[in-house]
């Protein structure tokens, strides 16, 4: 039956697409109208505008899907906006829920994130039944992504499916989002961070747990896909060893953190320029729980190791030019 990925263009999407496509299917490609569309184009594959914001533009990309992914929820680049954060969040989840059921969808599988994943009180790792019942207000990524996976799990007219993956690292990450701090740490640069457990996973892991998802007979409600519970700080030492660059700069604390990310997102606005910080990553490091993943794990019968990971990042980034050519780097964790 005909599988329509929303967001089919993105790092996540492209991933999917890939990994449906080696399942064996052909997914039809929603797209934004102003989406970069040569990766997408380069796969021969049908494309098809489909604009969150535009519900006529759904109910088109919906005409004969059985099943949707959902890899374009909204992503919140500024935090200074909170009330219109959260309004498009919900605006463009709605439409995409409303158009589903109009169309006749049986099932969305949506990529949501760890950010909606509760600590629990005992301690313990959190897992799939550990929920905020609220927005947690840790910031606007944080409530966003709440809202949107909310709505979500209300939904009663067809079969939602949704999927937690932690940080993705991987190929195509075009816009280098997740990937930045390896970019920055692959030019030598120290970035500025706060300390805390982050959780990875690689974006191949993710795509092929969402084919299992589209195809299972009785998928579960909600699977966490995290690979490994890392230290930001380890994390970014381990880098610095791999690329032969400075050791990291000591971590901020959770305050300066914070101001500085605000900082940065007020100095870049309104230009092309990224912040040395973002605001989401302050947030997801400094409140991310330890997940227990064991779930996603079983799903796709075990994870990619790290270093496989950021081997394959590298191929992908140095053939782009996104990080330098260098000599063969040292797998992560061997001996210097």
């Amino acid at each position: 039956m005909q599988t329509l990925v929303l967001g089919a263009g993105g790092f996540l999407g492209l991933n999917i697409v890939d990994a449906l496509v080696a399942g064996g299917a052909l997914p039809r490609c929603g797209h934004r109208r102003r989406s970069n569309l040569i990766p997408l184009r380069r796969r021969k594959l049908p494309l098809v505008v489909a604009d969150l914001a535009d519900r006529d533009s759904l109910a088109a990309a919906f005409r004969g899907v059985a099943t949707v992914v959902h890899a374009a929820g909204h992503y919140p680049r500024d935090s200074r906006d909170r009330a219109a954060t959260l309004a498009r969040s919900h605006a463009e989840m709605k439409n995409v829920l409303d158009a589903c059921a109009a169309s006749g969808v049986t099932r969305l599988v949506y990529l949501s994130s760890t950010a909606t994943v509760a600590p629990r009180k005992d301690g313990r790792p959190s897992t799939e039944a550990d929920v905020y019942p609220f927005a947690s207000g840790i910031g606007p990524y944080h409530d966003a992504k709440w809202i949107m996976e909310e709505l979500a799990l209300c939904e009663r007219r067809f079969e939602v499916v949704i999927a937690c993956p932690g940080a993705c690292l991987g190929p195509w990450d075009l816009r280098v989002g997740t990937s930045a701090l390896i970019v920055a740490t692959a030019h030598r640069l120290r970035p500025p961070h706060p300390d805390g457990p982050v959780a990875l996973i690689d974006v191949r892991d993710v795509a092929r747990a969402v084919t299992r998802l589209v195809a299972a007979p009785a998928p579960p409600r909600r699977v966490l896909l995290v690979a490994q519970m890392m230290r930001l700080h380890t994390l970014l030492h381990s880098l610095a060893r791999r690329y032969g660059a400075p050791p990291p700069a000591p971590p901020l604390a959770p305050e300066v953190a914070r101001a500085l990310a605000d900082a940065e997102e007020a100095r870049v606005a309104h230009t092309p320029e990224r912040p040395r910080l973002s605001r989401e990553i302050v947030d997801l490091v400094l409140h991310g729980p330890v997940i227990d993943s064991r779930l996603g794990a079983e799903l796709i019968g075990g994870f990619i190791p790290l270093a496989d990971t950021l081997d394959a990042f590298d191929a992908w980034a140095r053939r782009l030019g996104i990080i330098p050519p260098a000599a063969e780097p040292a797998r992560l964790g061997a001996r210097q």
